[in-house]
């Protein structure tokens, strides 16, 4: 399906872009029932891809990730709902992880979305076991906010694992 999409940011290796149902939804469900990024995110998936279609997205701001050799989604981005702090999420499709797409990717989704809303900052989270999610935000420039941590349990075992809290200030 050829259809046109909205870009918001472009950077060197990639640029996002438009979430657009019919494009991305099979994509990004996939992507969800990927054990790695249910680790990431402490969530197991228990619903089906119309499900996840029939879900509407409350997030205010959400894009795919393209990289610009060969306009391919390679993940997502995306930002809380309304009414919520602003928290910043990324997700990457399988085989497109450990590449640096995650940080050049976050860093696009970082500055489109201090140039498109008045946020003072910007919040992001990981557990404490993912080491690459940790040094993505620290080459972003996020710092530690740990007023913001979240005390959980993970979703397979039930043990006590910590959700750390990161911001990043308006530049």
């Amino acid at each position: 399906m050829n259809m046109q999409r909205k870009i918001y940011h472009f950077g060197d290796q990639l640029y996002l872009a438009e979430y657009v149902v019919a494009l991305d939804a099979e994509a990004n469900y996939h992507c969800w029932l990927d054990p790695e990024t249910q680790k990431g995110y402490n969530y197991k998936v228990d619903f089906t891809l119309e499900e996840f279609i029939a879900s509407p997205g409350r997030n205010r701001f959400r894009a795919v990730i393209m990289r610009k050799s060969d306009d391919t989604p390679i993940g997502i981005v995306s930002l809380s709902p309304e009414g919520c702090l602003p928290d910043l999420a990324i997700m990457l499709y399988p085989g497109f992880r450990g590449m640096g797409y995650g940080t050049q990717a976050f860093q696009l989704a970082l500055e489109y979305c201090f140039k498109a809303f008045d946020f003072p900052a910007i919040y992001a989270g990981c557990y404490e076991s993912n080491q690459i999610s940790l040094k993505m935000l620290s080459k972003c420039g996020f710092v530690p906010h740990p007023e913001g941590n979240c005390n959980e349990t993970h979703y397979l075992d039930g043990t006590p694992i910590v959700q750390l809290d990161f911001v990043k200030y308006r530049p």
